[in-house]
């Protein structure tokens, strides 16, 4: 197969569009790339919140990888069918979610489970929660370094560390820090903010290992980060778009050794004006929260997206073309996650055949019994 088209499926009359395909033999290639940087698989947490595939997970368990992170339930439920070793729910929870997770915890003793916490009433909540159950809730303080998303100040946390030590009901796990607003698309400078921005972390440990305090672990970062992490000791990485790898973070890391290995496929579906082309990816197709463009087009780079709809993307493409009503492009989301939700199920695409498709089961909030 010629290495442009790499993308391409010989069968492509027997795909509907629009859809999305994967590449597992490209998800493979990230699975050992993210090893390699993180120095083996006994540092590397990885987010399942981009993929939701349970063929993605075991990819990663065959290799070594048994702790996960997630931030819904039925990503949770995923994690626990797949029977791996600790479930991170990367998303504090409120009071009803909290009591599922407890039960589920107290179902599935084999498997660790862990939460997060930023604050004094949530950890009261927990405390209670998992004492009615009569169980102990694996905690992780959350951080804010700059994210200004969730998480308690470091500045502040190390009183909430206090308090978690003394619950008996609540143990602490460590810290957890995600600098998703660490985005500049020059390496050294990412790495420069990566780092001064961790300064006030590594001032909270200091100051509660002064007075006898012992922070066990810290998470680190995502996919932006995960490069500077990785050069940082003894810290857990938890990538998550670096398995499927989208237009968006390629432009951020251009340096990365990740390759594309999910694309959305799209049929030509009507020409309704000169160099007007539409294609049957709307909004509810692909990842809509940013300006158009909204994908990239393979073989029409240069076009200018000029609108979409529910069920329509509109392009002005100039060049001379024979394309006929009815063709398929491949297109590489500018963000891959909240594309993959979109689905029920992906293509598989080796070496220019179909194979079976992988459920994604994990595309729910809520628990699926």
């Amino acid at each position: 197969m010629n290495p442009s088209n790499w993308y391409r499926v010989q069968q492509e009359n027997q795909v509907q569009s629009p859809g999305l395909v994967v590449y597992p033999d490209r998800i493979q290639h990230n699975i050992d790339a993210m090893i390699t940087l993180a120095g083996g698989t006994d540092r590397l947490w990885p987010h399942i919140k981009t993929h939701k595939m349970e063929a993605v997970v075991r990819l990663q368990m065959k290799q070594g990888i048994r702790r996960f992170k997630c931030a819904t339930m039925a990503e949770v439920q995923l994690l626990i069918h797949c029977e791996v070793d600790h479930i991170l729910l990367a998303h504090q929870p409120t009071r009803e979610k909290c009591k599922v997770f407890l039960a589920l915890q107290k179902k599935h003793p084999n498997i660790r489970f862990s939460t997060l916490v930023d604050n004094t009433a949530s950890l009261q909540l927990f405390s209670e929660l998992a004492a009615i159950q009569q169980q102990k809730l694996g905690l992780w303080i959350d951080i804010n370094n700059g994210m200004n998303r969730t998480g308690i100040l470091p500045a502040q946390a190390q009183d909430l560390y206090k308090a978690l030590q003394a619950a008996t009901a609540l143990e602490c796990l460590g810290l957890h820090v995600y600098d998703g607003h660490v985005r500049s698309s020059v390496l050294d400078e990412r790495m420069h903010q990566c780092q001064t921005d961790f300064l006030a972390v590594e001032a909270l440990i200091q100051q509660i290992e002064a007075e006898g305090g012992d922070i066990a672990d810290v998470i680190c970062g995502g996919s932006p980060s995960f490069y500077p992490h990785s050069q940082r000791a003894q810290v857990y990485l938890s990538p998550g778009t670096t398995l499927l790898w989208d237009l968006g973070y390629h432009q951020l890391w251009r340096e990365s050794p990740f390759l594309h290995a999910a694309l959305v496929v799209t049929r030509l579906i009507s020409k309704p004006n000169t160099n007007l082309y539409c294609f049957d990816l709307g909004h509810k197709a692909v990842a809509s929260e940013m300006p158009l463009p909204r994908v990239e087009i393979l073989g029409m780079e240069t076009a200018v997206h000029v609108g979409q709809s529910e069920e329509h993307l509109m392009v002005e493409y100039t060049a001379a073309n024979d394309f006929k009503i009815g063709d398929l492009f491949y297109a590489l989301p500018y963000h891959i996650c909240p594309t993959v939700a979109k689905y029920n199920n992906a293509h598989t695409a080796i070496d220019g055949k179909l194979g079976n498709p992988w459920k994604i089961s994990a595309r729910e909030y809520h628990l699926s019994f």
